[in-house]
């Protein structure tokens, strides 16, 4: 069940799934495992979030394989920040030298494990182009206020229960069109129905 979610997130975004043995071109993907892993310890939201970071940014589209997909760490990290700046997530991405910051933290194996490298070095140029820290601890009250951003949990709850009914209708390969032509990105979306299906599952246990 978990690798044909996969492999639908996939042709959501448009990404081929190869074989293991072949080199990855721009739009493909052989690290099926560890979307798999990421899917099953986080959900399909979350590598929804993960997939989209890589395939709709700028230049990322060839780096979606398993030591990329651990900017799922990332993603947990800043997930506050994300929920409330999910354009501008996006574009500092555009942004971002990946594969420079990948080979760097290439270098540090042996030393340290790559995956805490990359998220350690990927954070830090993002926080840079940012000119603030992303993380939960740093966007707290302070960076609300910084960026004067008000607290819309309502609203996005709201929008979140529209989409999750809407979510059920549309075949997989419209849903991205449906959103594009309703304004929505994929993180904006994804965070909302997140928050919808925590919220619900809450009401039913406390019923």
């Amino acid at each position: 069940m978990s690798e044909a979610l996969v492999r639908s997130i996939c042709a959501e975004f448009e990404i081929e799934i190869i074989p293991a043995n072949e080199f990855p071109k721009p739009g493909q993907t052989r690290a099926v495992a560890t979307m798999r892993r990421i899917l099953e310890k986080h959900g399909d939201g979350h590598l929804r979030l993960v997939v989209s970071t890589l395939a709709e940014t700028e230049g990322n589209q060839w780096l979606i394989e398993e030591c990329s997909l651990w900017i799922s760490d990332l993603i947990l990290v800043c997930s506050e920040w994300i929920d409330e700046n999910a354009s501008a997530w996006l574009e500092l991405w555009d942004r971002l030298e990946l594969g420079s910051i990948m080979l760097a933290a290439d270098h540090l194996r042996g030393t340290t494990p790559v995956r805490h490298a990359l998220a350690a070095l990927i954070y830090s140029r993002l926080s840079s182009l940012a000119g603030y820290g992303l993380s939960n601890k740093d966007s707290g009250y302070g960076l609300r206020q910084r960026a004067g951003v008000t607290n819309s949990r309502n609203r996005r709850l709201e929008l979140g229960r529209q989409l999750l009914k809407t979510r059920a209708r549309p075949r997989p390969s419209q849903w991205k069109g449906y959103l594009q032509e309703a304004g929505l990105s994929y993180f904006r979306a994804v965070n909302a129905m997140r928050l919808a299906r925590e919220a619900d599952q809450q009401e039913r246990s406390a019923a």
